[in-house]
C-alpha cells in the first residue's frame, strides 16, 4: 500500500511540475529601449510566439547591451532574446551563443550616407586626403579600428564619431554635426526617405535592395565587405520548446508571417539562418565569423 501511495504521489508531482514549467512566464529580454527595432521585431512576433508558448509572455527592456546581459545572466526562468553579434566584441555584453540555444540568425549590411542638401558625393568619401567626420552606431573599438584600416587603404583621414546607435547617428547628421554616416539599412532608409543620399553598401553589388555600389569596388581595403549579424537565443527553455521556436522562425523566413516580411523589407534585413537553411552549428559559426571579422 505504501508503495502504491509513493507511485501515486510521484505521478502527481510529475504532473504538477509539468504544469508549473509550461505555466512559467516567457520573458523576452531586449538589450535596448522600447523604441528600437529590436522591440519592434518582437511586438510583431509576439502573436507567433504565443502559438508556441501561450500568452504568458513578458517584455523586459535592458536599454543597452550591458544591462541586457545582466538581465540574461540573472534570469532563472525561460527567456528569449535578440542580440547584435557585435555586442559580443565586449565582454560586458557577451551572450554565450551555442548550437543548443541558438534559434535563428539575421544578416544585413552597412551604408555610407549624407544628409539632405549635402554637396558631398561618392567621390568625396574616398578621395585621398579627404577629412570628414563620419558618425557610426557603435562605441566598440572595432569600429574605430575599421576606420583606421579604411584610411590606410584609401589615403583618407576620416574621423569616426561613435553615437551608440544608428538612430542617434542619423539624428546627428540631420543636425549637421557630422558629414557622413555609416549606419544600418533601417536608419539609412529613414534618412533617404527624408531626402538624404546613400552612396555605398558594405554588401556585394546587387545584394543591397537599392542596388548601391559595393564599397569593396572602390577600395582595396580587405574589410570593405562586411555584414552585420543579429541572432535570437534562448535560456532555460526545454528542448521541445526550443525546437518549436526554431520552426516558428523557419516559417517566418519562408514568408508565413506577412507583417514580419513587410518589416524585414523596410529594414533590408534577411533571416539567413533558420533550420531549413543552416544547421545550428552553422548558425553559430556564421555569427562567430561576423564577430571575428570585426575583431
Amino acid at each position: 500500500m505504501n508503495k502504491l501511495k509513493l507511485i501515486i504521489l510521484s505521478i502527481l508531482a510529475t504532473v504538477l511540475f509539468s504544469i508549473t514549467v509550461y505555466a512559467e512566464t516567457l520573458k523576452i529580454i531586449i538589450p535596448a529601449g522600447p523604441d528600437g527595432s529590436f522591440n519592434t521585431r518582437f511586438q510583431i512576433l509576439k502573436a507567433e510566439v504565443e502559438k508556441t508558448w501561450g500568452d504568458d509572455i513578458e517584455f523586459v527592456w535592458g536599454d543597452n547591451c550591458a544591462r541586457g546581459k545582466t538581465l540574461v545572466d540573472n534570469e532563472k526562468g525561460p527567456m528569449l532574446t535578440v542580440w547584435d553579434a557585435n555586442f559580443n566584441l565586449s565582454e560586458e555584453c557577451r551572450f554565450n551563443l551555442t548550437k543548443k540555444n541558438v534559434i535563428a540568425v539575421e544578416s544585413n549590411y552597412l551604408r555610407f550616407c549624407v544628409a539632405p542638401g549635402s554637396t558631398l558625393n561618392a567621390g568625396s568619401l574616398s578621395q585621398p586626403g579627404a577629412s570628414w567626420k563620419v558618425g557610426h552606431s557603435s562605441p566598440h573599438s572595432a569600429y574605430q579600428k575599421w576606420f583606421v584600416g579604411f584610411n590606410s587603404a584609401t589615403g583618407t583621414n576620416l574621423t569616426p564619431v561613435p553615437y551608440g546607435s544608428s538612430g542617434k547617428a542619423r539624428r546627428g547628421i540631420l543636425a549637421g554635426d557630422i558629414d557622413f554616416v555609416f549606419i544600418s539599412p533601417s536608419n539609412s532608409n529613414k534618412l533617404m526617405k527624408a531626402g538624404g543620399t546613400c552612396f555605398f553598401s558594405t554588401g556585394p553589388q546587387g545584394e543591397d535592395k537599392h542596388n548601391l555600389p559595393a564599397l569593396a569596388d572602390i577600395t582595396s581595403y580587405d574589410k570593405a565587405s562586411i555584414n552585420m549579424s543579429v541572432f535570437y537565443g534562448v535560456k532555460n527553455v526545454t528542448k521541445k520548446k526550443t525546437k518549436e521556436l526554431r520552426k516558428l522562425f523557419d516559417d517566418i523566413a519562408k514568408g508565413k508571417n506577412t507583417e514580419f516580411t513587410k518589416f524585414a523589407g523596410t529594414k533590408d534585413l534577411y533571416l539567413v539562418g533558420t533550420t531549413s537553411q543552416m544547421s545550428t552549428k552553422e548558425m553559430v559559426a556564421f555569427v562567430n565569423g561576423t564577430i571575428d571579422h570585426w575583431r
